[in-house]
């Protein structure tokens, strides 16, 4: 018995397979930039509430996600 699941196609040429593999690594980097900025936001409030030790290294890591993000937003 053959089950067809839905979104997948049987069958596909190289590029389609291509294209679908693009697409992946495009949210798999967009969601790894979302994870950095949520981490670096937590990181910047618990620095700021213990005097500000480590703000400068928070603040490069809510940067380093957006950039992240954004280069996934540009992966076509």
């Amino acid at each position: 018995m053959i089950t067809h699941f839905k979104g997948f196609v049987y069958g596909v040429d190289a590029s389609a397979m291509f294209a679908q593999a693009m697409s992946l690594v495009q949210k798999g980097l967009i969601a790894v930039g979302a994870f950095l900025v949520v981490v670096g936001i937590v990181n910047l409030a618990t620095n700021i509430k213990d005097g500000g030790p480590g703000v400068r290294n928070a603040i490069l890591e809510i940067v380093g996600g957006v950039m992240v993000g954004a280069a996934g937003a540009f992966v076509t």
